[in-house]
């Protein structure tokens, strides 16, 4: 049996994990605050952390686990949310967004009546089995957050430049990986378990792409926003603001031009004459 110290040292190093994870994509908004754009960065990982915060939210409150689960991952909530809303309010793509936002929405939903109604008794279940069946839900979400920047790590492969990574957040999650791992094992909890083990060989191998293709040494060539996949906006006006000082001159190219040979036939018309 281990030591009730011992574990109690692993739970607040597990939240401290936790926490890192939650709060590391503030690094990147507080970038993105400062330019003012969202750059590269995409907002799979942020909705997926909203989501994958409510779920253990939800499992630590079911399963009584209120300490590190329930705590953390209610302020991991809240903090997701305001990830979004930063991100919406500088991003371009805002169709986009919305519809992946719907999308989360609609999942949490789902997944909160079903908390609700299976710990009210509604679903035949009792709270240890909804709180188990959460758990595996959690350990889905989890796995989507994860792979959610596998499809920047196909951009670092193609340009070379892991400038689509945010390193920061790689790092946090693989320490917080190791701590709940650790976590898991002491309490011989498989819920917990089983995703880190997979959590931690991905981290890891994403890590090693930051350092081999560190933005510092591999920045992305110029070609990359000249001749990215997706469309660009260009700055060039196709026609000028009203008030604009610069004359609207018509394009020689299309305007109708008088024919060179024609001041040389009326000369020639007035000496005949």
């Amino acid at each position: 049996m281990v030591d009730s110290t011992v574990l109690l040292v692993v739970r607040i190093f597990a939240a401290f994990g936790a926490l890192a994870l939650i709060c590391s994509p503030s690094i990147l908004m507080r970038q993105i605050h400062k330019q003012k754009h969202v750059g590269v960065a995409s907002v799979i990982p942020l909705v997926m952390l909203a989501i994958n915060s409510h779920v253990w939210m939800m499992y630590g409150y079911l399963g009584e686990n209120y300490f590190p689960i329930f705590s953390c991952y209610t302020f991991g909530d809240l903090a997701a949310l305001t990830y979004v809303a930063i991100y919406w309010r500088y991003t371009t793509e805002h169709r986009y967004v919305a519809r992946v936002i719907a999308v989360a929405l609609i999942v949490i939903i789902i997944l909160s009546i079903y908390a609700i109604l299976g710990g009210f008794g509604y679903t035949g279940q009792t709270r240890a089995q909804v709180a188990k069946t959460m758990g595996y839900i959690g350990d889905a979400t989890a796995v989507c957050l994860y792979a959610a920047p596998i499809e920047k790590l196909f951009q670092v492969l193609k340009h070379k430049s892991a400038a689509f990574i945010n390193a920061h957040m790689v790092m946090a999650s693989l320490a917080n990986n190791i701590m709940w791992f650790t976590y898991g094992t002491l309490t011989a909890n498989w819920i917990i378990i089983a995703p880190n083990i997979l959590f931690i060989a991905l981290n890891s191998s994403t890590l090693v792409l930051c350092i081999v293709f560190n933005p510092k040494t591999h920045p992305l060539h110029e070609s990359f926003f000249a001749h990215d996949d997706t469309p660009i906006e260009v700055s060039v006006e196709l026609s000028p603001k009203n008030g604009s000082k610069v004359p609207n001159i018509p394009s020689p190219e299309y305007k109708a031009m008088q024919s060179p040979l024609e001041p040389l036939r009326i000369h020639l018309d007035i000496n005949t004459s």
